[in-house]
């Protein structure tokens, strides 16, 4: 009984000591997990700040890079910081020759003359070192001239297969709605000149002809048009026209730059000449375009008297030469600047109605007492040129009248100087064309590209 006594008393003594031991070990590894849990939130919570402080960092970094792209513009550059606002520079195309002048074929080559050397020379002018614009061609095209576009892509423009932007049968009026096809080169299919507005990806657009030139660098309009800050001395750094510069010192928010065409007009009608339908800069915008769209539904284009009863009543003024004036001269004078027609846009006019004229014989066509002659303007203050009265460079002309004569020739020399440039640029050997000079037909006009008078005389780009 003892020795059962004292073996129970031994195997409690043990139980009860294999229980602390137990007890403890558990104690150590609860110990052990709880330190593990603490680690484990510490570094979580650590791995979140991080997270934290690079998301942050992300999206400051992000935000002052689109702030860049907001008020540096659109580029191609990876690091987002060097970029350039993107200027469109838009021409347009509504038909693919089939007439009594060009055949189709002709019609194809000619646009794709226009178009390669004007595209040179805009990147020639965006390639100055102090130049602060980047640039973008845009061919805006009718589907009847679809098949003549199609040299526009390997030259370097981006082509928008555009429709005119109403039908002719939802305009209101019947006077327009009947003759808007009619009076122009081109009809109702010019108005898609008026998708320029709708470029809106671009702070400014530049509508020009493909028998145009760019001279110089035209940032001084863009600055005028895109920077809030803008504090040039206005009124003599922007070629302006007349009295135009009292409206440039008064407004901030410019929206369009334009020229006149004063020889579309007779005598009295100066105050509503037409916008020329070869230049015009604006600032892209939805509305605008609507409102566009809107006023020629509208249709009060008043036979004899024009739209609005005085805008238009000339030939094209139905189309964009007639509207534009009315947009900008009636409905939002405050909202564009007419420019120097001798320095923008230049076409060697001659600024005075002729000596015969019933009205106002030798006056100058724009109703100003005195004005310049653009036929005898120096060919160095001039920004851009429209090829009308010198005639297509193309076109090989040879002579022109006496007092167009000097600059007329100077002009064509600058088209050929920039065609032969082009050429120097191209890589391809078979579509590289650089002809001797020396004893070449007028070589210090023609550089070689025109081997006699006339069309048949010029030697065309290859593509």
């Amino acid at each position: 009984r003892r020795y059962r006594t004292i073996r129970s008393s031994s195997a409690s003594t043990m139980i009860s000591g294999r229980a602390i031991f137990m007890l403890c070990l558990a104690q150590v590894f609860l110990l052990y997990i709880i330190s593990l849990s603490f680690q484990f939130i510490a570094i979580h919570r650590i791995d979140d700040s991080l997270n934290t402080n690079n998301l942050i960092t992300f999206a400051h970094n992000n935000n002052n890079n689109n702030a860049r792209s907001k008020t540096r513009g659109n580029n191609n550059n990876n690091d987002g910081i060097t970029a350039r606002p993107v200027i469109a520079y838009v021409v347009t195309l509504t038909g693919c020759g089939n007439t009594k002048r060009y055949t189709r074929d002709q019609a194809m080559g000619l646009v794709t003359q226009g178009a390669a050397v004007l595209r040179h020379s805009i990147s020639l002018a965006h390639s100055q070192p102090s130049a602060k614009y980047d640039f973008q061609m845009y061919a805006l095209v009718h589907p009847s001239a679809k098949e003549c576009s199609s040299n526009m892509s390997k030259l370097g423009y981006t082509v928008l297969i555009r429709n005119t932007p109403f039908a002719n049968g939802d305009i209101q009026k019947q006077f327009l709605r009947e003759n808007v096809d009619g009076a122009s080169c081109c009809g109702a299919k010019e108005y898609i000149k008026l998708y320029a507005y709708t470029l809106v990806q671009h702070p400014v657009a530049v509508v020009l002809d493909l028998d145009s030139l760019v001279l110089k660098p035209l940032d001084e309009l863009f600055d005028a048009m895109i920077l809030e800050d803008y504090n040039g001395d206005k009124s003599s750094s922007i070629p302006v026209h007349g009295e135009e510069a009292n409206s440039l010192s008064r407004t901030n928010n410019i929206d369009a730059f334009y020229t006149k065409d004063y020889n579309m007009v007779n005598a009295g009608g100066e105050k509503y000449a037409g916008v020329q339908g070869g230049f015009l800069m604006v600032r892209p915008s939805e509305e605008i375009f609507e409102e566009y769209i809107d006023i020629i539904l509208e249709g009060d284009y008043r036979e004899g008297r024009g739209w609005g009863g005085k805008y238009g009543y000339f030939f094209g003024g139905m189309q964009i030469q007639g509207i534009c004036a009315y947009f900008y001269g009636e409905k939002h004078p405050e909202m564009g600047i007419e420019l120097d027609r001798c320095k923008i846009n230049s076409m060697v006019d001659n600024p005075y109605f002729r000596d015969d004229d019933n009205k106002k014989p030798g006056q100058c066509r724009d109703g100003r007492t005195e004005c310049e002659d653009c036929r005898t303007t120096d060919i160095s203050d001039i920004l851009s040129v429209h090829f009308t009265i010198c005639q297509k460079p193309w076109e090989c002309t040879a002579s022109w009248d006496a007092k167009s004569t000097r600059l007329c020739s100077q002009l064509h020399s600058e088209w050929f100087r920039i065609r032969r440039s082009f050429e120097e640029t191209r890589s391809d050997d078979d579509l590289r064309q650089l002809p001797d000079i020396a004893g070449a037909f007028k070589p210090e006009t023609y550089f070689g590209y025109c081997k006699h008078r006339g069309l048949r005389g010029y030697l065309p780009i290859k593509i």
